[in-house]
């Protein structure tokens, strides 16, 4: 199988069929080998095959050339130098927020947050308007360029980007101009979302890996499509989204169960069987198995 990724063509010219190969490609990769826009747009592309193509990879390719040149003017050390630097956390943030929103002009949509445009790296790209995990998607591609530890942070109920200095991290919010949250910020965030009980945890400033955050910008489309009742839409998001994470086996039961829903009961028995054959969760297990049960008899 070709790991090649689709032609780079102009607008109209993308095979979806290399696009799956080359998201097949990526599943196979060690999550640190994962390059994140380029995943991310590749799975954009799916529902949008007649973007340009082209043009999207031009402007992360700018975005990554600017953000060079200013580390470079600020004195800030990229690439192999990078883990010799005494650089700051709070200087790299800087200096990402600066690139994505000052120069470029990227910012969150808080007028239509719902649209499914703001979860399409390729729509994100071309409209410079986005939510909080694929804003975040484009700060990890700095990081990923300039050879910075940039990662996600699955905050409760609002996706935040950590960037690491040579001896310090800051959590930034990529939906509000990439400003670096206090601890203060955190918490009043926290409660806001999680109630007033609530406390800052070593955990909520955990890194989560690059699958974890692919998965989260494609599950906020899957979740749309489901309350809009599109469910052929649902089914196909997590088809995709099993690309990327082929042994995510809660992936392959939930694909087995929309595919049950809509009737598919042969698709719903090869899917609900992989998971079943992986999981260590015997009461899921259980449940799957007796759902196979049950679509075998309808279909003989």
């Amino acid at each position: 199988m070709s790991t090649e990724a689709p032609p780079a063509g102009r607008a109209g010219s993308v095979d979806r069929a290399a696009i799956a190969r080359r998201l097949e490609a990526i599943g196979r990769l060690d999550d640190e080998a994962i390059p994140i826009a380029e995943t991310a747009l590749m799975l954009s592309m799916l529902d949008h095959p007649s973007a340009d193509l082209a043009a999207c990879r031009d402007l992360l390719d700018e975005l990554a050339l600017a953000a060079e040149t200013e580390a470079r003017a600020r004195g800030l050390k990229t690439g192999v130098d990078a883990a010799d630097s005494d650089d700051a956390a709070g200087d790299r943030a800087r200096l990402i927020a600066d690139t994505l929103y000052g120069r470029f002009g990227f910012g969150g949509d808080e007028q239509t947050y719902d649209e499914d445009d703001n979860a399409s790296l390729a729509r994100v790209l071309i409209r410079r308007r986005g939510m909080p995990v694929a804003l975040g998607i484009l700060a990890m591609h700095l990081g990923e360029v300039l050879g910075w530890p940039v990662t996600g942070v699955n905050f409760p109920a609002h996706f935040l980007v950590r960037v690491d200095g040579a001896h310090d991290r800051v959590l930034v919010d990529p939906f509000h101009g990439g400003r670096i949250m206090e601890t203060p910020d955190l918490r009043a965030l926290l409660k806001q979302v999680s109630g007033e009980t609530a406390e800052l945890e070593a955990g909520h400033y955990r890194a989560v890996d690059r699958r974890a955050v692919l998965l989260r910008l494609q599950n906020n489309l899957k979740i749309r499509a489901s309350g809009r009742g599109e469910l052929e839409r649902a089914r196909d998001i997590l088809a995709r989204m099993l690309l990327i994470a082929p042994t995510d086996w809660a992936l392959w039961y939930e694909l087995g169960l929309m595919r049950a829903r809509l009737g598919e009961q042969l698709g719903a028995v090869q899917a609900l069987e992989v998971f079943a054959a992986n999981t260590t969760a015997e009461e899921p297990r259980r449940r799957a198995l007796t759902l196979v049960e049950r679509l075998r008899a309808e279909i003989n």
